[in-house]
Formats: structure tokens, C-alpha cells, sequence
């Protein structure tokens, strides 16, 4: 391991680590309502819209020079456009509030990240390996959430921000694979990471499912999936301040959505060429 890799492995563990255990002092600095003189009262989280809307020029633009000088533009158009039509049913069925957008920004840099590090020169093609991995990481935090750092006011374990997590790794990959000559990949090593992830995802479904099987069978609380569950939530609408409602995924469909999700996006981004 070089001095270079192993300043950017430092940098991903670090940048994780950072995200995970900042996330409700970031959530409540954000919410906070403020007074001011100049600018009455306020929140931080109100200016986001406004935010992103800037940060989504800047990669626009970024892409749109990328676009300019690359190759594979209907494949990558494509993969952009998926993802866009994912995020509005996201956004029309399973966001709770704005603030939960922010999930988008902090995996597709996590996932940026480790693809960069993972496959520098784009050759073999890693996007399933490094979905599998983002995906893994997005559970661990929202675990950890649930369980310690937002205990106070957490109802249930949100299947809902695994698939938030899994869609913001999707669109890192994006950046880091779109518009890339398909020249330059390594086919046999990109359908044998797709394998993998293919494999990886299946044993990630089938650990989750075993788990909450478990918890079903010892949970002893009627009507709740205890402990993951402190009050009544899964599989049911609850009023929300970004779209009126949002539905709040069960374990079990938010399993299947998540693996197939991930198998989908693993294998249709391998290398079809011989």
C-alpha cells in the first residue's frame, strides 16, 4: 500500500466516521430555529433548497465538461435518468422532511470516494463491489442512529434512509463511471465484480430477513417488531412536513427493495461488449 492510498483509506474511514457520529448535532443545528435583527426568525434547514440548488449547478456543470470530452453518453444519460425518476417516487412517497435530501450528497461522495480509491483508472468497472459496500456502511449508521446517537426521538429502525443511502451511493458511482469509454474497461473483471455484488446483495437480503425473522418470533410485544420498533410505524402512512405524508417501509419490503435494487443497478452497469 502506497503512502498516497493510504492517505485517501484514512480520508474515507475519517470522512464515515465523522458523518455517522455528527449526524444529530448537524440535524438539530440545522432545525434549530434562530432570531435575528436583520433576518427575524429562521433556520438553517430552510436555505437548504437554496443550497442545492447551487451545488447542483456546480456538478452540472462539472458533468456537462465531462459530457463535453467523454464517451458512452446515451448509457450514462440513462443511468442519470433512472436515478432521477427514483428519487421523485422517493420524494413523492417516502421522504419525512427536506433535511433527509442530505443523505443524496453524503454517500455519493462516500461512494466517490472508495470507487476512486477502489478503481482509479475505471477499469474494472466496480460499481456493484462499491454499491455492496455503501450499502453496508448505510445500514451500520442508521443502525447506530437508531440505537444510540437518536434514541430520544427515533421510532423505528428507517428502512426508508437505507434506500436514501443506496440511491446517494448511485449517483457517486455516477460521477465517478459516467461518461467513461468502455475502451477502458476490464470486461471480465466488470462482470465479475456484477457477479459478485449479484452475490454479495443476496447474502445481504438473506442476513437481514433471518434477522427480522428472529425478532418477529422473540419480539413478545403485540403489534410491534420490538426492538427495532418502539411504537407502532411500519407499514403505514405518518403526516409529514415535506409531502403531507410519507409511508414507512416494513423490514420485509424495504429488504427486497433495497437487494433489488442493488442487483438491478450491479448488473445492468456491466460491460455488455465481448
Amino acid at each position: 500500500m502506497t503512502s498516497r492510498t493510504a492517505l485517501a483509506a484514512a480520508a474515507i474511514i475519517g470522512y464515515y466516521l465523522t458523518t455517522v457520529l455528527a449526524h444529530l448535532e448537524v440535524s438539530l443545528w440545522l432545525v434549530r430555529r434562530r432570531e435575528s435583527d436583520l433576518l427575524g426568525s429562521y433556520r438553517f434547514a430552510e436555505s437548504l433548497p437554496h443550497a442545492g440548488t447551487l451545488v447542483l449547478a456546480a456538478i452540472v456543470i462539472w458533468q456537462a465538461r465531462r459530457a463535453w470530452r467523454g464517451h458512452n453518453h446515451v448509457a450514462t444519460f440513462a443511468g442519470w435518468t433512472a436515478w432521477l425518476v427514483a428519487v421523485v417516487l422517493v420524494d413523492r412517497f417516502l421522504i419525512y422532511s427536506f433535511p433527509e435530501y442530505l443523505h443524496y450528497p453524503q454517500y455519493a461522495l462516500l461512494a466517490y470516494m472508495i470507487a476512486r480509491l477502489a478503481d482509479p483508472d475505471r477499469s474494472a468497472f466496480a460499481v456493484g463491489p462499491v454499491l455492496l459496500a455503501v450499502a453496508a456502511l448505510g445500514i451500520a449508521d442508521e443502525a447506530l442512529q437508531y440505537a444510540w446517537l437518536t434514541i430520544s426521538y427515533s421510532n423505528y429502525l428507517d428502512f426508508n434512509d437505507f434506500l436514501l443511502n443506496l440511491l446517494g451511493a448511485t449517483a457517486g458511482l455516477l460521477l465517478h463511471y459516467g461518461f467513461t469509454s468502455s475502451d477502458s474497461f476490464d470486461v471480465r473483471a466488470a462482470r465479475l465484480n456484477a457477479s459478485r455484488a449479484v452475490l454479495g446483495f443476496c447474502w445481504l437480503g438473506i442476513v437481514m430477513l433471518l434477522l427480522v425473522s428472529a425478532l418477529q418470533v422473540t419480539s413478545g410485544v403485540t403489534g410491534m417488531l420490538h426492538p427495532i420498533e418502539r411504537q407502532p410505524s411500519y407499514s403505514s402512512w405518518i403526516p409529514g412536513p415535506h409531502a403531507g405524508r410519507y409511508y414507512v417501509l416494513d423490514p420485509l419490503s424495504g429488504t427486497l427493495i433495497l437487494v433489488l435494487t442493488g442487483i438491478a443497478i450491479s448488473t445492468s452497469a456491466a460491460p455488455r461488449r465481448n
